[in-house]
């Protein structure tokens, strides 16, 4: 194995482990703590080093590294406030130091990459170098957008975002990672696919499709079970199971069923909510459980807790296996 290939694999164990590490953390407590991310992080700062070292790349490009690594610690709240530099940490005095080489390198290569052909960079025949530099300036703009689509509330999750943002430093471009598997077959030849989303946006988009995946699965496993009776039921069997009371334990759910009392407080029946009650927040699942049992009713609808996280994890394997599906879709049309 030469050294390129080393960097590419352990690039790709990084990516494995981190995600990982993250939805294992997300799935057992619902957080990810930001030292989870700084952790990884220098990791993956020194593979992007070990690639522009062993690709010969300028040292302008290297120094794009940094403007990556402070947008990426802003989105951790990293940002040194230069009024109380007295009291500035080891973090804080490095990060300044990723400001001014990031900057060195937006401004040289604004000054050495900027006089080109643009159609010659789309079909990525313009110079090492001057790819490179494009590559992670688009790379920075990526890391920007996930930004603002969290502080908008487009996704809600801040560790989904930082994920995202994270595998962006780990892997700026295609170029950082091996050809996904199905390039190397007779289906789709690589020369024919011209412009892909980035990796880290690939990596959501797959994510996403295993989310939408999951309902029919839920829907096919409630068929299955025969909890689909009425159509209360039917609004919630796409993403809810039904289970005995016996069976609940712990706190990774929501509790769908909703006792109906009338205007005597007698109960009439249940039903079942797309969404949990925000009326019984206050309420713990012992107290809800007390409540069905206290009118014999044996089982209810929950949905379990499964964070974005898992899904981002898992779509690391088509993300390798297939690469970008609208690139592939729109050679094949």
């Amino acid at each position: 194995m030469d050294s390129n290939s080393a960097v590419v694999f352990l690039r790709l164990l990084l990516l494995y482990s981190c995600l990982l590490v993250a939805a294992k953390s997300d799935i057992s407590k619902f957080l990810v703590k930001n030292k989870h991310w700084i952790y990884f992080s220098p990791f993956a700062i020194i593979l992007l080093i070990l690639d522009m070292i062993i690709s010969k790349s300028s040292i302008w490009n290297i120094f794009m590294i940094f403007t990556l690594v402070s947008i990426a610690a802003s989105s951790l709240g990293i940002v040194p406030n230069i009024k109380q530099i007295t009291t500035f940490n080891l973090i804080n005095y490095c990060i300044i130091i990723c400001y001014i080489l990031g900057f060195m390198g937006i401004i040289n290569g604004i000054f050495y990459y900027t006089q080109i052909d643009y159609y010659s960079l789309i079909l990525q025949t313009e110079s090492h170098n001057v790819t490179l530099w494009w590559t992670l300036v688009f790379a920075s703009i990526s890391m920007i957008f996930y930004k603002l689509i969290w502080r908008y509330g487009l996704i809600q999750g801040g560790a989904d975002v930082k994920a995202l943002i994270w595998t962006t430093l780990l892997i700026p471009s295609w170029a950082f990672i091996p050809q996904p598997y199905i390039y190397q077959t007779t289906l789709i030849e690589r020369e024919d696919i011209i412009v892909q989303l980035p990796p880290s946006f690939v990596l959501f988009l797959w994510g996403s499709s295993v989310f939408i995946i999951a309902p029919i699965i839920y829907l096919i496993r409630n068929i299955l079970e025969k909890n689909i009776k009425s159509l209360s039921d039917l609004k919630v069997a796409w993403h809810a199971r039904k289970v005995l009371l016996s069976e609940i334990s712990g706190n990774k759910f929501w509790i769908l069923s909703e006792i109906i009392m009338d205007d005597n407080e007698q109960y009439i029946d249940t039903k079942n909510r797309i969404l949990p009650d925000i009326n019984n927040e206050n309420k713990s699942i012992q107290e809800r459980i007390d409540e069905f049992k206290k009118y014999d009713i044996e089982k209810i609808w929950v949905t379990n807790k499964y964070p974005f996280m898992g899904y981002l994890f898992f779509g690391i394997f088509p993300l390798i296996i297939f690469g970008d599906p609208i690139a592939i879709i729109l050679t094949l049309i």
